[in-house]
């Protein structure tokens, strides 16, 4: 009879727990989505016009809710409206929903100055908890001729201008429909203006090898990259007299102005 009545107890609690599954919503056995929002770089624009800095907020998954969370910016070597508009701005995402995006008018000078960074922060989210809660956003100036790097580093941003692969490149790539196999590599470029009428022919560059020796590379186009957001895209040319390999220590020239020296890997062919 003890027996009986244990089993009883039993079915009828797990009757019970499956009757309480069906009639909770399923939000109930849904996981908090997490907040984050990405890190950003923008060029700044000549007066009187300015730039956009986006940045984009994003769920990480939808939600039967209603989700919100509060965006503001926070200067850091970038200064509180001088260098960029500050401010707060609260964000909802409806039911579904899994981005949105900040903007943030960055505003103009012609003061030359090195790159300055700002974030936007989220705090008091509704419906969710913050994973990642600040975006960083470099602002480069337009006014220097400044070739890109990897943040915190001399190392260029560099492709293959045929495979956009990264550096390490080899020296001759046969697949780079040049008749002389040399590799041609793309860089990029910020405050590089032609004047009118001027053509790559203008833009001087030189790479250093690991033994100081300096040799002339061939600039082969100036323009105007794909994704254009500021940037100029430089494609050079390697050259034959180069074999060591290792970092190249590579720098452009114009109108009188050199940029910074950025590392660029070479490999054996």
């Amino acid at each position: 009879m003890l027996i009986r009545l244990i089993k009883t107890r039993t079915i009828l609690r797990s009757l019970i727990l499956a009757l309480t599954c069906l009639l909770l919503p399923a939000s109930a056995f849904a996981q908090t989505p997490t907040l984050s929002v990405n890190d950003i770089s923008v060029v700044e624009e000549d007066p009187p016009f300015q730039a956009n800095a986006i940045f984009t907020v994003t769920l990480s998954a939808a939600s039967q809710q209603t989700v919100s969370v509060l965006a503001s910016t926070q200067q850091g070597t970038a200064t509180d409206n001088a260098d960029f508009v500050a401010g707060s701005i609260p964000l909802t995402f409806n039911p579904g929903q899994v981005t949105k995006t900040v903007t943030v008018f960055i505003q103009a000078d012609s003061v030359t100055e090195g790159p300055e960074q700002f974030s936007i922060n989220l705090s008091n989210p509704v419906n969710a908890t913050i994973a990642d809660g600040q975006g960083i956003a470099t602002i480069f100036d337009n006014d220097a001729l400044l070739l890109v790097t990897e943040a915190g580093s001399q190392r260029a941003i560099a492709l293959d201008s045929v495979f956009l692969t990264r550096d390490p490149l080899p020296i001759h790539n046969e697949f780079n429909f040049s008749s002389d196999d040399l590799t041609q590599i793309s860089l990029f470029a910020i405050g590089l203006k032609l004047a009118a009428n001027e053509t790559a022919s203008a833009v001087m560059a030189t790479a250093e090898d690991s033994q100081g020796t300096v040799r002339q590379l061939t600039v082969e186009f100036v323009g105007k990259p794909p994704f254009d957001q500021g940037f100029t895209q430089v494609i050079l040319k390697l050259t034959d007299q180069i074999t060591t390999t290792g970092d190249l220590k590579i720098k452009i020239t114009l109108h009188g102005e050199t940029s910074n020296t950025v590392l660029v890997a070479v490999k054996p062919s």
